[in-house]
């Protein structure tokens, strides 16, 4: 089905308007007697305004110029359909097969569930006790499906003409256990605008339950039991339905995430523990549990675990969104670390519109040099000094074999690599986000950049683009872009030239030498990138293993004579490598502990702006 709206769509801050505007061109093609053109225009009105009544009047009026079976050639179905279309046939063959014209506007209302394709009169006044209650069944499993549990309020509002479809459907089907059940379903998604909706669900679930105890049934009651804040009761349907059922494993998933997001997080896990005994590889309860196990101890083994059993497992029963989960709102896991540069921490004091002016500032040590070129672009007019002499380990790699996209001269750092070609910009500006759903995700949305060249990829790190996204703070945006490149050299097809399908050696000895490199941004990207490989390939994980224990031990021993801004970062790193090194782990527990309690950043204090009429002179 096709969402493409029809022309003068732009205007979408007005759909009536642009409703009547389509009426208008309908009249006009009905009073020419071109029935076609009027019905397009018909379509793109309901398409604006599904439920304005002249909408309604003027297909009724298009129908009866055309006849039954001429109105709906009319409205023919092509793939994609429109669904102005569809709408509007669906109306058209309510007349005659009203659970015909019901399934085609379920189907419009799963695929936009904001607007009211189904609240008209007909449908209001439609014969329930003549239509097929499992027919209904599946239309309400249909239309809740993209509702929300709960709906938000304007799309409970939108569709509650099911949930009034359900309520005389239940009342004229007394002996159908599965109207009840999918209508008790349907039901709880309507609690943001019904009070009595909850009610409804329980009551019908309660009653679909008893005609006919089986999974289907049992799992409606159950999530009714537990919206209506009765969760051990709605423990107590699913475990019998369990034990009738002992295969049906999935069950047990579901209870053991009601019971960890109720806080009981160990009978979960023994609830799993049980099923996966009888079931071991049933993928709900393998997800599942990876995911309450990182929720109770925060080892990323569970979640490697997981990457792997769902390569080794590509056929599941459906879509599990456990690990991106697990995964939400942890550092490097969803999302990039953020600056801990005492310089971004400056600038964040300065808004966005106060920028074009000159003045003067100082920084106590020398920082990285993609947070110093990010302040420099960002206040051109700042002349910013830094104290004390350079350490000789910031301004040369850390090793001898580091890859230098970095050159010093003195304390002033500039692109040891000339600015990328516009075409590599374009690539990444379409595929860089400070947010992923979880590390594989990532790589996997990194995928359009192996089309472009190591070399392009490496000057992307220097020159990363310009954040324009007000909601993320300063740097974030480069250091997001920082990060996709370097997990496109993963992808890179210059790379993995010759070498067997999925090796990324040659690719992991690049990122290797970045790492290694002069300390900036553009370590911290390459250690994810080869952490990233190492979730996806177990045979680089002891190679990777030792590259990020090893980068960031030497950064706990330089931090003992300076401060070393992006040691906290390596830490979190540390702590989503696979297989990494328990004592390793352990110190960077202890380091980001030490950084919790004493709130420190891991930069040097930031410059206290002086008063503004001393500090900037407008230009």
């Amino acid at each position: 089905m096709s969402e493409q709206r029809p022309a003068g769509g732009e205007q979408r801050d007005d759909p009536v308007a642009q409703a009547h505007g389509e009426l208008a061109l309908a009249r006009l093609a009905l009073a020419g007697d071109d029935l076609a053109h009027a019905a397009g225009h018909v379509a793109g009105a309901i398409a604006w305004a599904p439920g304005l009544p002249e909408v309604h009047e003027l297909l009724a009026a298009l129908a009866a110029r055309a006849g039954d079976e001429g109105a709906l050639e009319l409205f023919g179905l092509e793939q994609p359909a429109f669904i102005g279309t569809v709408v509007a046939r669906a109306h058209l063959q309510g007349r005659h097969d009203p659970m015909g014209g019901l399934r085609m506007l379920a189907q419009a209302t799963r695929f936009d569930p904001a607007l009211p394709w189904a609240d008209v009169s007909w449908v209001r006044a439609v014969p329930v006790r003549r239509l097929d209650p499992d027919e209904l069944a599946r239309l309400f499993v249909t239309v809740m499906t993209r509702l929300g549990d709960p709906a938000e309020h304007a799309v409970a509002v939108a569709n509650e003409v099911y949930l009034d479809l359900a309520r005389r459907a239940t009342a004229a089907h007394r002996d159908s256990a599965l109207l009840h059940g999918a209508a008790a379903g349907l039901a709880r998604r309507f609690t943001a605008l019904s009070p009595g909706a909850l009610a409804d669900a329980v009551r019908w679930g309660a009653h679909g339950h008893r005609l006919r105890p089986d999974k289907l049934t049992s799992v409606w009651y159950a999530y009714a039991l537990k919206a209506d804040g009765r969760l051990d009761p709605a423990l107590q349907v699913m475990r019998q339905a369990w034990l009738a059922e002992p295969g049906e494993v999935d069950l047990c998933a579901d209870m053991a995430s009601w019971l960890a997001d109720a806080g009981r997080l160990d009978e979960a896990i023994d609830l799993l523990d049980t099923a996966m005994r009888r079931a071991p590889d049933y993928d709900c309860a393998v997800h599942t549990a990876a995911r309450l196990r990182f929720q109770r101890d925060r080892d990323v083994a569970h979640l490697v675990g997981l990457v792997d059993y769902a390569r080794e497992h590509p056929a599941t029963s459906h879509e599990h969104t456990d690990l991106d989960g697990a995964c939400r709102g942890r550092t490097w896991l969803s999302m990039v670390g953020g600056p801990a540069e005492s310089v971004i921490r400056l600038l964040h004091q300065i808004d966005r519109g106060d920028r074009a002016m000159t003045g003067t500032a100082s920084v106590s040590a020398l920082e990285v040099p993609s947070a110093l070129a990010v302040v420099r672009r960002e206040l051109p007019g700042l002349r910013l000094t830094i104290e004390g002499d350079p350490p000789a380990e910031m301004v040369g790699p850390q090793r001898p074999d580091g890859t230098v996209l970095w050159v010093y001269d003195g304390l002033l750092a500039r692109p040891a690599l000339a600015p990328p070609p516009q075409r590599a910009r374009q690539v990444l500006d379409r595929i860089v986000s400070p947010v992923w759903a979880n590390p594989v995700a990532a790589y996997d949305r990194a995928l359009p950049l192996g089309q472009l060249g190591p070399g392009d990829l490496l000057s992307l790190l220097v020159h990363p683009p310009a954040g324009t996204d007000p909601r993320f703070p300063d740097g974030v945006w480069e250091r997001a872009a920082q990060v996709y490149a370097c997990l496109g050299l993963l992808h890179c097809e210059q790379l993995r030239a010759g070498a067997a399908p999925g090796d990324t050696g040659r690719a992991r000895a690049l990122l290797t030498g970045i790492a290694f490199g002069v300390e900036d941004w553009t370590a911290e990207a390459a250690l994810f990138a080869l952490v990233v490989a190492a979730w996806l390939d177990p045979a680089g994980r002891a190679e990777v293993r030792g590259v990020v224990g090893g980068r960031f031990l030497e950064a706990v021993q330089q931090s003992r004579h300076r401060v070393v801004t992006i040691r906290e970062s390596l830490a979190e790193l540390v702590l989503i490598t696979p297989d990494m090194v328990p004592e390793v782990s352990s110190l960077a527990r202890e380091v980001l502990a030490r950084h919790r309690e004493h709130g420190a950043t891991g930069a040097a204090a930031p410059p206290a702006p002086p008063r503004r009429r001393r500090w900037f002179g407008r230009r």
